[in-house]
């Protein structure tokens, strides 16, 4: 039997804290998980494990924000479009 779990908030609500301890919890009890970043904001020090598949190798924010000129909200939006 397989199960997902997402993991949303806003920044600073503890959701990096929580995916390290459930892969911890996991792994500790011999069951596999992938980890799945979809915020091209992340920064790399908030992940112990590193993420299966990663948004940030097709887009990032602080890309968008360089070549476009945008700010960190218009980058945003430009990175969820």
């Amino acid at each position: 039997m397989r199960y997902a779990v997402l993991v949303t908030g806003p920044a600073g609500a503890g959701k990096s804290t929580f995916c390290n301890a459930l892969l911890t919890h996991l792994q500790t009890s011999k069951r596999s998980a992938h980890l799945v970043n979809l915020d091209p904001a992340a920064n790399n020090d908030a992940f112990e494990y590193e993420p299966a598949i990663d948004i940030r190798d097709l887009v990032s924010l602080e890309d968008v924000m360089g070549e476009l000129e945008y700010g960190p909200n218009g980058g945003l939006v430009y990175c969820f479009e």
